[in-house]
């Protein structure tokens, strides 16, 4: 049984309320499939673009404890 033939015999037992639903679903991914890529953030369309792997350096929170914790 191919997994088209055991959605459709798992559609026909499902009760008429729930098609709907299973249509919606079905639609909504046929859609996403149909929809282009997004492109990553660039900075000019993004202002947080410029920030993207600021945190891989490491020195972010370098003494961040002492600064916010200090008596």
């Amino acid at each position: 049984m191919t997994t088209k033939q055991a959605i459709v015999e798992a559609i026909e037992q499902l009760p008429e309320q729930d098609l709907a639903d299973v249509l919606q679903y079905v639609q909504q991914l046929a859609r996403t499939q149909k929809s282009p890529t997004k492109n990553p953030p660039t900075s000019s369309s993004d202002p947080l673009a410029n920030f993207i792997g600021a945190v891989s350096h490491g020195s972010l929170a370098v003494d961040l404890d002492d600064e916010l914790y200090r008596n």
